[in-house]
């Protein structure tokens, strides 16, 4: 028999994921630096990332938005799984944490496809 799981357990799964894309994120930005090989991953499955315009520049407008935008990732999953569970946290609190999470998503995906089109088109 499957029991059903609570909220909190559905709450700290996706904060779990939260915090590992933006782990991840950042390694792929780290890794992506040095080598100098875009991450497939990161980047729309229609671009070509062995034979792209620009990945030079790609790479050094990207890497500050790789950290910062898998910081906030980390950050707040980390923030978010810690209220979860061991604080007592008023709803604008989880609210707040939503939303920032939500515009970075955002923002990220307009960065990424905006230097798509500018560095690797």
């Amino acid at each position: 028999m499957i029991s059903a799981m609570n909220d909190a357990g559905f709450n700290n799964i996706f904060d779990i994921i939260e915090a590992l894309a933006g782990a991840y994120i950042i390694y792929s930005g780290i890794r992506m630096r040095s080598t100098g090989i875009l991450p497939s991953q990161l980047v729309g499955k229609d671009i070509d990332i062995y034979s792209s315009r620009d990945p030079k520049g790609f790479i050094k407008t990207m890497f500050p938005v790789y950290m910062i935008s898998g910081g906030l990732f980390l950050g707040l999953g980390a923030a978010s799984l810690y209220m979860d569970n061991y604080a007592d946290m008023p709803l604008w609190a989880n609210l707040t944490i939503t939303g920032v999470l939500l515009l970075t998503c955002i923002v990220f995906a307009v960065l990424t496809r905006m230097n798509e089109k500018k560095y690797l088109r």
